[in-house]
């Protein structure tokens, strides 16, 4: 298809202003309790947590519904205006807590920003490669210049917050854990800082948008599942993330509380270590020391894959609020295939194919999980070691906390031969994960700088490059074959798309987002 016509289709990003809401009557305060701790720093550590806690208060460039669809927000309206200008316009009269007016200097120092935040242990960055410089035309028109043509750049503007220019104008990250630089456009406002016990809201009297029911919202971090519910049950709390999956049954016939749960945009999958160096936790079946790491043979990789029970895992322990997937994108996203079925589990398969890879007798591996940042992710851990013990590996199973798990998967080298995590596709359609995870770690050109485990094949890489500027009905057919050409060598291994669980209060209902991020304006008194 070509350019011109493209660009006119992609027009139809733009959307118009939708009126505005009245502001609740009376004062009402929403007890939340959430899983792990966060931050208020909107460009420090790209995580779930630390997005949830700062769609209270900031805005993103562009705002995403709960279905991901890319709405107006602050910014009303995008367009490709040439193949590598996407032009913003910013809704007039928006302002942020402070009373100081939003304009396109806050978009531009938002993007600067990203990359320069000191110490980031998980930054934006890699999302933002092509975005060359920004223009600001006028104080509510800002042009986005892109090195190469990037259709999924509105995606990718979902997940970069603004800040406002002149608070965080020197801020660090402790500046806004204090609350003196959270300063944002959102629903809400801080209120003091956050803790690690949580942080106080107050709703945000001058926002643009519906307000939301509440004028109060109290955030509690409650990193034990148990107790989070106990808390719900007791009245404790209006809503909790997390639900355990064990109680959602017995809880929806009781009916004394509330529990809502949608498939979401997360894939959960293992990420295999391919890089031929011998491994410290990978050993021979005499517990020796391999020179050789055996997960670089695709033949093992595929053996693994093969080994695991997918239909098991998302019925019996994560008593069905999980669906299987044999693929690394789920539907609804580009470079989806739903031809693609899930195979059963085949453990005899696996030996046989792990014989032929010259491993008759297995080998020890250490598949490597956290126990406090996915649902029920200790569980599946384990029942992946047993999943893969019965192809006749010699498994250990290592969960640890996620303030230990994550930073031993830091980009770079990762020595570890498995590791078990998910990942979100809100931003993007396939291209985010084939540019981030599968190309060859370029940091220069910021590309593969989520690759953790050492795959790199040059032809793939050529491919990458190709599809991710290309802007034609072709496109997303070559998104799929691309995705089954990586997805055939295994270096991820897709084993189910994670479901939310929330629960309310009754006399409250919550609308779940497909990003899984818990976020109060969702909450409502029930009518």
């Amino acid at each position: 298809m070509p350019v011109r016509k493209t660009l006119r289709r992609l027009l139809a990003l733009g959307a118009v202003c939708l009126p505005l809401a009245a502001a609740p009557a009376g004062a009402q305060t929403l007890t939340m309790a959430v899983q792990s701790t966060f931050g208020l720093d909107p460009h420090f550590f790209f995580n779930g947590p630390n997005m949830a806690a700062a769609r209270h208060i900031y805005d993103t460039v562009i705002s995403r519904d709960e279905n991901s669809r890319q709405v107006p927000g602050a910014v009303q309206s995008w367009r490709a205006v040439e193949p590598t200008i996407w032009e913003l316009k910013l809704r007039p009269g928006v302002t942020f807590h402070d009373g100081s007016p939003f304009t396109a200097e806050d978009i531009a120092f938002s993007i600067a920003r990203i990359p320069n935040v000191p110490g980031n242990i998980g930054p934006y960055t890699i999302n933002l490669r092509t975005i060359d410089r920004v223009e600001i035309v006028d104080p509510l028109t800002v042009r986005l210049h892109t090195s190469v043509p990037n259709p999924t750049i509105p995606g990718q503007l979902t997940n970069v917050f603004i800040v406002s220019h002149r608070a965080a104008a020197t801020a660090v990250p402790q500046d806004f854990n204090a609350g003196r630089a959270a300063i944002g456009t959102g629903p809400f406002r801080v209120v003091g800082g956050v803790s690690p016990s949580g942080m106080k809201l107050e709703r945000n009297a001058t926002y643009y948008g519906t307000q939301p029911a509440w004028s109060e919202v109290d955030v509690r971090v409650v990193s034990n599942d148990a107790a989070r519910l106990a808390g719900l049950l007791a009245g404790d709390y209006d809503l909790i993330e997390d639900v355990p999956l064990g109680d959602v049954g017995r809880l929806r016939r009781e009916g004394r509380v509330n529990v809502a749960s949608r498939p979401t945009d997360r894939i959960m999958y293992l990420s295999v270590n391919v890089a031929p160096d011998s491994l410290p936790l990978v050993v021979g079946a005499d517990g020796q020391p391999l020179p050789v790491n055996p997960l670089s043979d695709v033949r093992v990789r595929r053996a693994l894959s093969m080994a695991i029970d997918r239909t098991a895992l998302t019925e019996r322990i994560m008593e069905g609020l999980a669906v299987p997937s044999a693929q690394l994108t789920p539907e609804g996203f580009g470079g989806h295939d739903a031809s693609i079925r899930v195979p059963p589990g085949d453990p005899a398969g696996a030996r046989r194919l792990l014989t032929e890879a010259g491993y008759p007798d297995g080998f020890g591996l250490t598949i490597s999980c956290s126990n406090d940042r996915y649902v029920n992710d200790a569980r599946v851990c384990q029942a992946l070691g047993q999943m893969l013990s019965r192809a006749g590996l010699k498994m250990t199973v290592d969960v640890t906390p996620s303030t230990v798990f994550f930073p031993r998967i830091r980009p770079a080298r990762v020595t570890l031969p498995m590791h078990f995590v998910g990942r979100s596709f809100s931003s993007g359609d396939a291209s985010y994960v084939l540019t981030t995870s599968f190309h060859t770690r370029d940091l220069p050109q910021n590309l593969g700088g989520a690759n953790r485990n050492g795959f790199s094949v040059p032809e793939i890489d050529r491919k990458i490059r190709e599809v991710m500027v290309r802007m034609d009905d072709g496109r997303e057919a070559a998104l799929r074959e691309l995705m089954a050409e990586v997805e055939a060598l295994y270096p991820q291994i897709p084993l189910y798309v994670q479901m939310s669980a929330i629960g309310t209060r009754r006399g409250i209902t919550y609308t779940p987002r497909m990003d899984e991020q818990v976020v109060a304006v969702h909450a409502r008194p029930a009518q």
